[in-house]
């Protein structure tokens, strides 16, 4: 009954679910453990074949450190969507950290397509309250911009995505952070050596990919536009936390 009760909401699952308790702030470490066991009922794991403590305590850690921003209820969700094809992937009655992150990368994805056919339905701005501008503020920073820095924390390399080059215009239209002339061509240089590897390595499953063309342009620009984030998020947060009250907490 409360799986109906959401779904004949206004709002997408993906976005409800989003409102509960995140796993980086569950203080009871047991509901991964059954979280574990719903994933070994959904997908018709025998006893035999389920995981072994050490192999669930590694799988535990990559949760909580990797997937630590998703609630449990919506992990279940992107598992049910997995099971039932609509990710599109390939599913086998396994669990792993490799099969869990295959998923939840597929979720992903299928959760910003959600939130994005979610804008199209919402009123322009021109007729909007303020209410409903924090409203999608608030869905903004939750889904997106609080996901991107909890994994800046531990990045190692620039974040490169679309949603990412969407974080970059979004504190730029706000003014957070300036780029130097030089620094616009160091991006711009570091992006376009990125952008070549990443075909490069793509050629190796697609070859009917041509390095040798002129790189996309738009593409160069959503590059070097995430590089650009990830050396500035710095300036980012401490314009964020001088703006924004709560955020301290969760950045």
């Amino acid at each position: 009954m409360k799986e109906l009760a959401i779904s004949i909401r206004q709002e997408p699952l993906e976005l409800v679910y989003n409102n509960e308790v995140k796993i980086r702030d569950i203080k009871d470490q047991n509901s991964i453990i059954e979280l574990l066991n719903y994933l070994y009922v959904l997908l018709n794991i025998k006893k035999v074949n389920q995981l072994n403590a050490l192999e669930e305590s590694v799988l535990n850690g990559v949760i909580l450190t990797s997937y630590r921003h998703f609630t449990i209820n919506e992990i279940k969700h992107a598992f049910r969507l997995a099971v039932s094809g609509f990710l599109k992937i390939e599913m086998y009655q396994k669990l792993d950290s490799i099969t869990f992150g295959k998923v939840m990368m597929a979720y992903n994805d299928h959760k910003l397509n959600k939130i994005k056919e979610h804008k199209k339905t919402i009123k322009p701005d021109n007729t909007m309250t303020i209410e409903e501008k924090e409203k999608i503020e608030e869905l903004y920073k939750k889904n997106c911009i609080i996901p991107y820095f909890d994994k800046r924390k531990t990045a190692t390399k620039p974040i490169i995505n679309w949603q990412t080059y969407s974080i970059f215009n979004h504190f730029w239209n706000k003014k957070a952070f300036s780029l130097s002339k030089d620094e616009v061509k160091k991006y711009k240089e570091e992006a376009a050596k990125t952008l070549k590897n990443d075909l490069i390595n793509k050629r190796t499953i697609e070859n009917r990919i041509d390095i040798n063309k002129p790189l996309n342009k738009k593409d160069l620009k959503m590059y070097a536009s995430c590089i650009a984030l990830y050396y500035k998020s710095d300036d980012i947060l401490n314009h964020v936390r001088m703006e924004f009250e709560g955020w301290n907490d969760k950045l």
